[in-house]
């Protein structure tokens, strides 16, 4: 997992693989609109903290580019982020 982006290509399948062993949550569980901030791992592995605006769980299915996902809102420039794990963020004290 990264905070930058950078040039080099990453396997979004194994980056899902990684967080799932180190505590994450798949997107099926994912907060809705209202219940919160939260960390996400995007599908180009950057973690950004996020917010869910949508009342259920439209996930795309996964396919040749990525696992399952789903659109979430980065709290910090408000731009739509390709979520594929999440977890909540213990400074936010939720």
């Amino acid at each position: 997992m990264r905070d930058t982006p950078t040039n080099s290509r990453v396997d979004p399948f194994a980056l899902l693989e990684d967080a799932l062993k180190n505590g994450w949550q798949t997107v099926e569980t994912i907060p809705l609109a209202g219940e919160g901030m939260f960390l996400a791992l995007t599908i180009t592995g950057i973690v950004r903290l996020v917010r869910n605006r949508n009342s259920d769980r439209r996930v795309r299915r996964a396919d040749a580019y990525g696992p399952a996902r789903i659109s979430v809102i980065s709290v910090d420039r408000g731009n739509y982020l390709g979520a594929i794990a999440w977890k909540w963020n213990d400074d936010t004290g939720t």
